[in-house]
């Protein structure tokens, strides 16, 4: 899983641009919030699977990801795989452009959900600012609904997003108190 959320930050380094990219990919007749909802509600709850099966179901790995069952059957595995890309001429993908985005309706659809968490005991106010800077990345930030980005414009979202809640003191508050302790704390 992608539990940063669990020590108040959003999952960095592409994570979370990556999940905007598929639920452009998947949208069907271009309403990429329906398939943001599952990501969004796993990213911010920091779920975990429990087996490669789960993650594929939770959509952290992609329907086409190779599972491997026996752990030492791994380094066989993905050498075969990256062989085998090697041979067929594999080259990266060209950086996506034309990404549709839920934007600004999507923000204030999750923000809605999130309000009612907060109100009603299950969330804090700085979970509910956590799910809100991951809702604003995977929705592209606050531009019109529909709008075409690329994925360099996500990138820096995310970045942005992930620098503003390093710089909150309750999520540096969660960082060292995982860090020395080993558990979550809620603030």
């Amino acid at each position: 899983g992608l539990v940063e959320a669990g020590v108040g930050l959003l999952p960095g380094g592409g994570g979370c641009k990556e999940f905007a990219l598929r639920a452009a990919a998947a949208a069907v007749d271009g309403d990429v919030f329906t398939q943001l909802k599952t990501v969004f509600e796993t990213l911010a709850m920091a779920k975990v699977a429990t087996s490669a099966i789960e993650a594929k179901e939770m959509k952290l790995l992609r329907p086409t990801d190779t599972i491997v069952f026996n752990k030492y059957e791994l380094l066989t595995v993905a050498k075969t795989e990256a062989r085998a890309l090697f041979d067929a001429g594999y080259r990266p993908a060209l950086p996506a452009k034309g990404v549709r985005v839920a934007g600004d309706t999507g923000i204030a659809n999750f923000r809605a959900s999130l309000t009612n968490m907060v109100q009603g005991g299950f969330a804090s106010e700085h979970d509910a600012l956590v799910a809100t800077k991951i809702a604003t990345v995977l929705c592209g930030g606050a531009i019109e609904r529909g709008s075409e980005v690329d994925e360099e414009w996500l990138l820096n979202q995310e970045r942005e997003n992930f620098v503003d809640l390093v710089l909150t003191e309750k999520s540096q508050q969660r960082v060292a108190y995982t860090l020395q302790t080993g558990k979550p704390l809620r603030n």
